[in-house]
């Protein structure tokens, strides 16, 4: 993103076309025209199916291969949001060649032009969309939700929808240009947070099924560490390394759910999962 406090903001999107993209590009056209001047798609495919729908909404398509982080610090670039979007992997085992690229990459934006450029790593836990898989040991084609150790379908994880994160990105451009001391380097934000006993409850009574929740032994689970993303993820739930209910950014991102209402679980179980 650049531009100044005083002006309108010019805004680019690498990866827009994925599964998150979209619904980032959709939050800022929604700040136009006040806040927003141009919102610009950077992809490799300008033509395909999602660029195309982008570019209906109002969105600019540039083909290109990815800038370097040399060129977005050298064209003005005052607010950067690496690839996080999941798991706050400064907690818990992480030793995943997806994290650690992830840290390299940050850490190596951050070098590029301090005091210049505003680097705002965003942690939002699960997406709403992804979680309730057998990846994740929630299995609604089955009824079974599954759990890492005992004691921990009663931990609790933080879930978050595609909008509500494309909605806090957007949001936290706008403060951080304005004063980027106003943002923290590291942020974190839950839609929803619930435990497995919890999500049965809700997607039972969403759906009218039974939905057992099974607690299987964590013996074994570190050694998959590295290795299965899914497995570690399904670890860390289970030590709670997921849970963002009492240490997030909500109230700086939407305080008091001003700027939007967050879409809870209960929500997406009812207009979603109960149509399946």
């Amino acid at each position: 993103m650049s531009g100044s406090s005083s002006s309108k903001l010019n805004v680019a999107v690498i990866g827009a076309t994925g599964n998150l993209g979209p619904s980032i590009v959709k939050a800022f056209l929604n700040l136009r025209p006040e806040a927003i001047s141009r919102v610009i798609v950077l992809t490799r495919n300008p033509k395909s199916e999602n660029a195309k729908a982008l570019e209906m909404l109002g969105a600019e398509m540039v083909q290109i291969n990815g800038p370097s982080m040399q060129e977005a610090a050298a064209s003005g670039v005052k607010v950067y949001f690496p690839s996080e979007y999941g798991v706050d992997h400064r907690y818990g085992p992480q030793n995943h060649v997806w994290f650690n690229e992830k840290e390299r990459h940050s850490s190596a934006a951050r070098n590029e032009a301090p005091g210049q450029l505003k680097v705002i790593k965003l942690y939002i836990g699960m997406f709403t969309e992804i979680i309730f898989s057998p990846f994740f040991g929630l299995d609604n084609k089955s009824g079974v939700y599954t759990s890492l150790g005992l004691g921990t379908s009663d931990k609790k994880v933080a879930i978050t929808s595609t909008a509500d994160i494309g909605a806090a990105i957007a949001r936290l451009s706008t403060l951080a240009v304005a004063d980027p001391q106003s943002v923290p380097d590291d942020v974190r934000i839950s839609g929803d947070n619930k435990s497995w006993n919890e999500l049965a409850d809700i997607v039972g009574r969403a759906t009218g099924k039974t939905i057992k929740v099974v607690e299987e032994p964590v013996e074994g689970a570190d050694d998959k560490d590295g290795e299965d993303l899914p497995a570690l993820a399904r670890l860390n739930f289970a030590r709670g390394a997921v849970d963002f209910s009492k240490d997030n950014d909500n109230e700086l991102v939407n305080p008091g759910q001003k700027y939007w209402t967050w879409k809870t679980t209960e929500v997406y179980a009812r207009d979603v999962l109960a149509k399946q």
